[in-house]
């Protein structure tokens, strides 16, 4: 579904993706993680088309995207920030309606496809009319979730999602994040700093480090046969890691 090829970017002269080439697959969920600086979010922006690449071409479906394209490739695409980025003028079911207000949906179609998302995001409905500063962080993301999936999109990019949130809400969005994506079968790629939780979401995980795709491949792949000693190191650095809880939910 989506394929770097040979792609670079730097901001005023510090490189923030090195020749990385990488393939994410159909209906996948795809996991960037290294450390701050490494790359991961850069890698969204170009895939959304919010920035293009200084070096190298981005492919989605089979077709190049470039900047001519890429207003037409965000309605292909959801995309859900750390914070939820809902704009705090509007009720949640405002945010939720805009993009399809603008594509000429009816009222109906809009309030049906709210329904359909609340239920499947276990959203309450009383809570629709509310403005983001009346939610809690994980509702919040609920809404910025079901605003990503409202014009039921290819691919989903998610940058840190639960990042905010306490590990309580968080473990429960894990939950109901993951039964989401295996129901809807999207092609997802999410960033995260939590070896852990990229195991719990991910069929694959991408190490990055400066810039540079470290290595490919399922945890074991990383645990058993490093590419290097960074990627040992970075296992290690990862604490909170619980083998038997992680793969035990897979």
């Amino acid at each position: 579904m989506i394929e770097f090829r040979d792609i670079s970017k730097s901001f005023d002269g510090a490189a923030a993706v090195r020749a990385v080439s990488l393939a994410i697959s159909t209906h996948n969920i795809t996991a960037l993680i290294g450390p701050s600086g490494s790359g991961k979010s850069t890698l969204l922006r170009l895939v959304m088309g919010l920035i293009s690449p200084d070096r190298g071409t981005l492919w989605i479906d089979g077709h190049e995207l470039k900047l001519s394209s890429a207003a037409a490739t965000r309605g292909r695409v959801g995309y859900v920030i750390q914070d939820g980025g809902l704009f705090p003028h509007l009720r949640a079911r405002e945010n939720l309606s805009l993009q399809a207000q603008v594509l000429g949906w009816t009222a109906e179609r809009i309030a049906d496809r709210i329904a359909t998302l609340a239920e499947l995001t276990h959203f309450p409905l009383d809570g629709l009319d509310r403005y983001p500063l009346q939610l809690s962080g994980g509702q919040r993301q609920r809404v910025a979730l079901m605003r990503a999936l409202m014009l039921d999109p290819d691919v989903l990019l998610l940058d840190e999602p639960l990042g905010a949130l306490d590990p309580l809400i968080r473990a429960d969005l894990q939950n109901d994040l993951r039964d989401i994506f295996r129901k809807l079968r999207k092609t997802v790629l999410m960033v995260t700093h939590d070896l852990a939780e990229a195991v719990y979401f991910a069929d694959d995980i991408v190490l990055l480090h400066e810039g540079r795709v470290i290595q490919q491949g399922s945890f074991s792949d990383l645990a058993t046969n490093p590419s290097s000693p960074f990627v040992t190191r970075f296992i290690r650095a990862q604490r909170t890691l619980h083998l038997t809880d992680t793969e035990g939910g897979k």
